[in-house]
């Protein structure tokens, strides 16, 4: 197994070298901020992330802030990074181009927000945004580089005690030559509340089904911190250094379900950064890919017996044990195969999709 992951490895670095790092980053997740000085902390924060249709993250954000003293209003912010690569990082309607819907409730009642464009982390002045005038600005304000990012920012009247905040929004999913799809989030800006940590924190992530992806261990450690709600495993990935894969990461083939870490007194290290590595490079079917967006890039057939691996994928990404010896021999190879003795092979409970595939391997 370790022979075939390091021949995916060389063989995607070559394509990486001929195709250049073509990709685009559209945008990433992040912390809501104190933009002026303030006493009051996070207790709680439960981060939801859900990938639809391999082309939008959905984050829902819920939060409980205690205010110790009077109260008070302070200015909270959302800083979203600016688009880079094969994009247009220019707004769209006033806002970043790339992220929508975005909302902000305070103790049940939604608040209105402005938008900043900023150059510098030094925008913040007495607690007032310091924003570009785009129409008298020498740099670049359009194109793949722009030399601005955006700040999301709202007037929050925290009440003496306890305080909840909902927030939600969603943003494009970035991906390159090296990733099918990847995304971010700034976990560590929670650290710019007074008690620079969360005392309850949870993180609920949630890909889709039939899913290989991995998370480099910048904030964690281990697998046995993290749960899998549903039929998954793990795999821990050494990280080389100038390679394609620089740091440690765990590698989770999720058959279903979502994952879910937990930490208390939760003092944050690094970022989250989540990515599902590009199938590329492959010229016969010495592996197959867990996921439906990367189908497109397996090998035609070029027998009998590759032709019915192909047709039987949907059911083997199930656990279907294959009484065909070289089906079974080969799905046992496949490092996202979980056998399941109790799954019996019905076309009708398959997706649309796979339906379709079963068609045209007939």
């Amino acid at each position: 197994m370790m022979t075939r992951f390091l021949l995916q490895i060389v063989l995607i670095l070559t394509s990486v070298s001929a195709f250049a790092n073509d990709g685009a980053f559209f945008a990433k997740g992040n912390q809501l901020i104190p933009i002026n000085e303030t006493d009051i902390t996070v207790k709680k924060e439960i981060l939801t992330l859900k990938k639809v249709r391999n082309q939008v993250i959905e984050v829902t954000v819920y939060y409980e802030f205690f205010n110790p003293k009077e109260d008070k209003k302070i200015i909270v912010g959302f800083e979203a990074f600016s688009p880079e690569g094969d994009v247009d990082g220019a707004p769209k309607n006033g806002q970043h181009p790339y992220m929508r819907d975005f909302k902000v409730e305070l103790n049940n009642s939604v608040l209105k927000y402005n938008v900043s464009y900023v150059a510098d982390s030094l925008y913040n002045q007495n607690g007032n945004i310091k924003s570009l005038d785009l129409a008298k600005f020498n740099g670049n304000k359009s194109g793949n580089n722009v030399d601005f990012f955006y700040v999301y920012h709202f007037e929050a009247n925290f009440k003496k005690g306890l305080n909840i905040i909902k927030h939600t929004y969603n943003y494009d999913v970035s991906g390159s030559i090296d990733y099918n799809y990847e995304f971010e989030y700034v976990l560590t800006a929670a650290k710019r509340w007074a008690n620079k940590q969360i005392d309850d924190f949870t993180l609920i992530i949630d890909v889709g089904e039939f899913e290989t992806f991995s998370i480099n261990k910048t904030f964690f450690k281990n697998s046995n911190e993290w749960q899998i709600n549903g039929i998954g495993k793990t795999e821990d990935i050494k990280g080389i250094k100038n390679s394609f894969i620089e740091n440690d990461a765990l590698k989770f083939h999720l058959q279903k379900g979502n994952i879910v870490f937990r930490k208390k007194n939760f003092k944050i290290n690094g970022d989250l950064f989540l990515y599902a590595q590009n199938y590329l490079g492959i010229q016969d079917l010495g592996y197959i890919p867990f996921s439906y967006y990367q189908e497109e890039n397996i090998a035609e057939p070029k027998n009998d017996l590759e032709r019915k691996i192909l047709k039987n994928l949907p059911f083997a990404r199930r656990g279907y044990i294959f009484q065909n010896p070289e089906l079974s021999q080969f799905y046992k190879t496949m490092e996202w195969y979980i056998p399941n003795p109790a799954y019996k092979p019905e076309t009708e409970t398959l997706t649309e999709r796979e339906k379709k595939w079963l068609k045209r391997w007939k």
